[in-house]
């Protein structure tokens, strides 16, 4: 007598065919997450990727910052500050909302004439010929805490630009 396949067996093991359709379904699944969350990581989801690169613009125009969304904490990232429509000899670019108790600068090109911490604001002041290329501001960031950073800069005490990275442990 020939025995159908979708049934369930008692010998030579006794099995529940129901159940192993469960766990067939539930592996399948697996495995298409996991391919879904290497492939997000390798575009950027986790660190550095195009999913990650992003930049956003002031509302009056006068200022750009070019960054990374996501990172993980005690890696390097980086960001460029973008000053357009600078008139003065020199000016301030304020880095605010906290964000200097989370991220440590590794490096700063160009390096300012001077920097002043006031209320867990870092304000860096640059002569305007030291500046090549429309005013580019480089940093290397280094996150030393997990979660949200929020972060705020500034040129002059014009309007600011408003963003948050996310760090990944």
């Amino acid at each position: 007598m020939k025995k159908n396949e979708s049934e369930s067996r008692v010998f030579p093991i006794k099995e529940n065919r129901v159940w192993q359709l469960r766990e067939a379904c539930i592996q399948k699944t697996g495995t298409y997450v996991l391919a879904f969350v290497v492939i997000l990581g390798a575009c950027g989801l986790f660190s550095k990727g195009f999913l990650s690169n992003t930049n956003t613009l002031s509302h009056d125009g006068s200022l750009e910052v070019k960054y990374e969304r996501f990172g993980r904490v005690q890696t390097n990232m980086s960001m460029r500050i973008f000053i357009h429509d600078n008139k003065r000899e020199h000016f301030t670019v304020t880095i605010g909302n906290g964000a200097i108790d989370k991220l440590e600068i590794q490096t700063l090109q160009p390096q300012p004439i001077e920097a002043v911490t006031r209320d867990n604001d870092l304000q860096l002041t640059f002569l305007a010929r030291d500046l090549q290329a429309g005013y580019i501001i480089w940093l290397g960031l280094q996150p030393q805490a997990i979660g949200s950073i929020p972060v705020s800069i500034s040129v002059q005490n014009g309007l600011p630009v408003r963003f948050s990275l996310w760090i990944y442990p």
